[in-house]
């Protein structure tokens, strides 16, 4: 037989019934009967109870890693989609292995290595270049003692380039057989780096970009418009699709998202949250390798468990999405506004601000209860380089501020109560209003392009919180910001002026307005249902910092007094949005999956027996240890058992 998966080994589906619901590329299935015996060879059967399952995954340079004639052979197998990508720095480098020193390319690498734009199209470079390791930067644009060498680092090895099921299939199969980590990709967008991986084999899904609409999507809990797409789709280009359509879809506020893979699979929150609920509520159907290597379909009907794990669960934990059903909506004109106000801008003293803020935030029910969501901005000194200094002069900026359905003239009465509280306070706000036609200008009337976007520095660390009703509730019988709101303020305060920056947005995705199908809901975190905010909080270590005291830094802010444990404690029972979190998140398991946790691992070791996923943070992952070279939490050395 040939040795190409294009023309060997391929299932013929019979149903013309599935047929109908798979893009072309998922019809393409390897057959287990034609690759009995191979290097892709199907699992037969879960390990026996006696088995001893290797320590470590295999490592580059270890006797257990698979030999060049092994890849070599996988490569023919899958056809030129097997690559052995270089890291996008290389071409900086004397001397490396890579071998491509060019001064043109790297003057161009080192101009744009701020910036997403060298990222999303690249196979293997993350949105968060630290979680690789910074083992390839260009000179002068990381730490001194990481612009002297480029190495593999934390970034995969290879590649599998996949356009079929069958490649997806492959590859599973092949790190399963041969003990080899599995990481998957498709912009490399997620805050945790889970696209990353030291000694790894890579799915990159990037190129399965299919959209089609489904004008009358029927299944049980659902009928209506829908919208089936390839695990390569971005919120960019679903956004675009809806609009030609004139319908709107539940996307991320960074446009670069890919839909159905960590944003969906980890929840996924909107600008349409209020409205709608959260990315993992629109799933309606789902298509997945699992790491046994085969191909299902999990839907309100087949493979319910899986269904409900993906849709929350995390991603890169269950399996690799080929595709989603997604639910769709008519479009709607969207009006937008956006506020601006602070020590300096308004003229007010530290007070006043706070007060101000506290005013913002005691708005939220209400403006989430009118399908209004909006983020914000938090500095905590205006024109100044992040530090503690307890005369910051902090400012907030809320944009965009989005009504959509919502006319300009009906925004502006909906946010009325909180302007004249405002006034009230004397600040003065600066604003801006406008309204659009349909949602997708109005998205991109406030909102840059990811591809023009920065990327986290190097010397930074982030933890989130979900902020509950209680948790902003104003207890109106004793009078003024008591209670929950008070509470939270004083933990906002307590953090700003330690020179730490927020990144937050007000929405409500309760299962009122997600209405995920299936039986039993989805994994979405519980917490999520009741919370009025997500909240991102950023912290800066100096530039000249040891891995030594970067670890200590990074675990005091997530689990010190003074850290991110001020706002835990403000919102006891609450959790926090596992693709914007920290590595270091104490009790990640309830903090991120909450009561869902210990139905997601059993269903975890169910379709994964084995452990051919692994996730940083995800579901079963305490049960493994990623043995960094100098100790931090990156991806950045071999992967064993605990």
């Amino acid at each position: 037989m040939s040795s190409n998966l294009l023309t060997w080994g391929l299932l013929a589906l019979g149903s013309a019934t599935i047929q109908a619901e798979l893009f072309d590329f998922e019809r393409k299935q390897l057959d287990p009967a034609s690759v009995v015996g191979s290097m892709v060879r199907f699992e037969n059967g879960s390990a026996p109870a006696n088995t001893t399952l290797p320590t470590c995954k295999a490592f580059p340079g270890q006797l257990d890693w698979p030999r060049d004639d092994v890849w070599r052979e996988l490569a023919a197998l899958l056809n030129g989609t097997l690559l052995r990508p270089a890291p996008v720095s290389s071409v900086c480098f004397h001397g490396t292995p890579y071998g491509n020193y060019d001064a043109a390319a790297c003057a161009n690498i080192s101009a744009s290595w701020g910036t997403t734009f060298v990222r999303m199209d690249h196979p293997i470079e993350p949105v968060s270049p630290m979680f690789e390791g910074l083992t390839c930067v260009p000179p002068g644009s990381g730490p001194a003692n990481s612009n002297n060498t480029c190495t593999q680092g934390g970034y995969p090895v290879y590649v599998v380039n996949v356009s079929t099921a069958a490649h997806v299939q492959a590859a599973v199969n092949f790190a399963r057989n041969e003990n080899v980590r599995l990481v998957i990709k498709n912009t490399g967008h997620d805050l945790s780096g889970k696209s990353l991986g030291a000694g790894s084999l890579s799915v990159w899904t990037h190129g399965l970009s299919n959209i089609e609409l489904i004008t009358n999507y029927s299944i049980d809990g659902y009928s209506g418009p829908a919208f089936h797409v390839g695990a390569g789709v971005q919120a960019k280009d679903l956004l675009k699709a809806a609009a030609d359509h004139k319908l709107m879809a539940v996307t991320g506020i960074c446009d670069s998202v890919g839909i159905p893979g960590g944003y969906a699979q980890g929840g996924g929150h909107s600008p349409l949250s209020a409205l709608y609920g959260m990315g993992a509520d629109q799933v309606l159907s789902l298509q997945v390798v699992t790491a046994d290597g085969e191909f299902r379909t999990a839907s309100p009907t087949e493979d319910t468990d899986l269904f409900w794990a993906i849709r929350g669960g995390g991603g890169s934990t269950f399996g690799v999405v080929t595709s989603m059903v997604l639910k769709a909506y008519p479009d709607a004109t969207t009006a937008v506004a956006t506020f601006d106000w602070g020590v300096r801008e308004s003229n007010i003293s530290l007070e006043t601000y706070w007060e101000g803020t506290a005013s913002y935030f005691s708005h939220f029910a209400n403006f989430t209860g009118q399908g209004l969501s909006g983020q914000f901005f938090l500095y905590p000194q205006e024109g100044r380089p992040q530090g503690a200094d307890p005369n910051a002069e902090p400012r907030t900026s809320v944009t965009p501020f989005f009504g959509v359905g919502k006319t300009l003239a009906q925004l502006k009465h909906a946010v009325q109560p909180w302007v004249d509280e405002m006034a009230g306070l004397g600040i003065r706000m600066n604003t801006t209003w406008a309204e659009f036609p349909s949602f997708y200008p109005a998205y991109y009337s406030q909102l840059v392009p990811t591809s023009l976007g920065g990327v986290m520095p190097y010397n930074m660390t982030y933890g989130s919180r979900l902020l509950s009703r209680a948790s902003l509730a104003v207890d109106a019988q004793r009078g003024g910001d008591t209670g929950g709101l008070n509470a939270t303020m004083a933990a906002f305060r307590a953090l700003a002026e330690q020179g730490h920056m927020f990144n937050g947005f007000q929405l409500a995705p309760t299962l009122a307005t997600g209405r995920p199908v299936g039986p039993d809901g989805n994994a979405v975190l519980p917490a999520w249902r009741d919370a009025l905010s997500h909240t991102i909080v950023f912290a800066l270590w100096p530039e000249e910092y040891s891995a030594a005291q970067q670890m200590a830094f990074r675990r005091d802010f997530a689990m010190g007094r003074h850290g991110m444990q001020l706002l835990q404690d403000a919102t006891l029972g609450s959790g926090s949005y596992m693709s914007e979190s920290d590595q270091l998140e104490p009790s990640f398991q309830e903090a991120f999956f909450g009561s869902n946790y210990v139905r997601l691992l059993a269903i975890k070791r169910k379709y994964d027996p084995h452990g051919v996923f692994f996730a940083s943070t995800g579901v079963g992952s305490e049960f493994w240890k990623v043995h960094s070279v100098d100790d931090l939490p990156t991806e950045n050395g071999q992967l064993c058992r605990v």
